[in-house]
């Protein structure tokens, strides 16, 4: 519906209609309205004021979000929880000592032997409950969020990974947000919670790490340098609390092989820490329908956030195939899953407040510094 908005904002013509049908119960119940910018303007009308972009009024049924599909999004969080857990066993068997021992055991009950790898279990445990609490965190921060602005999402999907455990959480919008603030404030409040919460999480390991004793580390965990070289940020965190040249290649080791063979015993924390930094980073690129793909929405409209998509997907298609098969995988999953934008705001127009875009573009930064490997 074309016209010209005689009100003030965006915001106010849309309480205004809400109140014009909330006395018309079959209305109510079977339209639903979009403020956005006409995706259809005159050539010549933009020619004469490009920077004036015509608003239309976009009426369509009342359910405008996608199908839920609960059977396959359990499925997959199943996977999800498997691979999580898979996440905390392997960096205890990188460990020589206990990967010996664990494979010992295994000889015994290939001998009809009694064994048991229980030890292995309790081990895994706080890496797999801490990781997890972290992006329970950031669920948290999407559903309170949420409540506050009068909109309903999802229970997460958490996406299965064989590197971080988790690819991501796909948490999906059951209604529209009230306007592109509402969309950016909800958008980065998980992942810059969970970001947050990591680099603490990974702060305290180091901390804990640096002060223990020789013997207690033959029996920690850890990472190879592949691994903790892929984040500049957490790298950077490992060299600060561990000592400058932590992980830097021994001279007299070269290439791929020495990277994957060299292990940094490190804390259980700084495992969980290390990977839901990750994970919390890669939910921050702005491309589709992730955190940073509605972020970008947000900030650049459909059309720019479009562009913005096409050039993260780009990015990471280089670094995945340069440096880092975790960004290459990420990159897949966008693709084949996550590229279509959000669904509509109620109110499209109205710009978000400078103080977001400042909040924005830390997140930005932090997701950065986090993908970007070491050198």
């Amino acid at each position: 519906v074309r016209g010209e908005n005689l009100c003030s904002s965006g915001d106010e013509l849309i309480e205004k209609l809400d109140n014009e049908i909330a006395g018309d119960a079959r209305l109510r119940d079977s339209i639903s309205f979009f403020l956005i910018k006409d995706p259809f303007p005159d050539p010549e009308d933009q020619m004469q004021n490009p920077t004036d972009w015509p608003q239309v009024l976009f009426v369509t049924g009342p359910d405008v979000a996608r199908d839920p599909q609960m059977v396959l999004r359990s499925f997959v969080s199943s996977l999800g929880i498997a691979t999580a857990w898979y996440g905390a066993i392997y960096p205890f068997l990188i460990n020589t000592k206990l990967f010996d021992k664990a494979e010992e055991a295994m000889t015994l009950a290939d001998a009809g032997m009694s064994t048991d790898l229980s030890w292995l279990s309790s081990l895994s445990i706080p890496v797999f409950v801490t990781f997890m609490s972290l992006q329970f965190s950031g669920e948290v921060a999407h559903q309170l969020v949420a409540r506050s602005k009068g909109f309903e999402i999802s229970l997460p999907t958490l996406v299965p990974s064989i590197f971080t455990g988790l690819t991501s959480s796909i948490t999906s919008l059951k209604s529209p947000p009230k306007n592109k603030q509402d969309l950016l404030d909800f958008a980065v409040a998980g992942p810059l919670t969970g970001l947050l919460g990591s680099l603490a999480l990974l702060c305290y390991g180091l901390l804990l790490t640096s002060t223990s004793d020789a013997n207690t580390l033959q029996y920690y965990p850890g990472l190879p340098l592949l691994i903790l070289r892929q984040s500049s940020l957490g790298g950077g965190l490992v060299e600060l609390f561990l000592g400058a040249g932590t992980l830097q290649v021994p001279s007299s080791l070269e290439g791929t092989q020495a990277l994957s063979s060299t292990m940094i015993a490190l804390h259980p924390f700084c495992i969980a820490g290390y990977f839901s930094l990750m994970v919390n980073a890669l939910a921050l690129v702005p491309a589709g329908r992730t955190d940073g793909g509605r972020i970008s929405q947000a900030l650049f409209g459909r059309s720019g956030s479009q562009a913005v998509t096409f050039a993260s997907l780009a990015a990471l298609a280089i670094l995945g195939f340069t440096s880092s098969d975790l960004l290459l995988f990420y990159f897949a999953f966008i693709a084949f899953f996550q590229s279509e934008l959000e669904i509509p705001q109620r109110n499209e127009v109205d710009d978000v407040e400078f103080s977001r875009v400042l909040v924005a573009g830390f997140a930005g930064f932090l997701m950065l510094l986090t993908l970007i490997p070491m050198q």
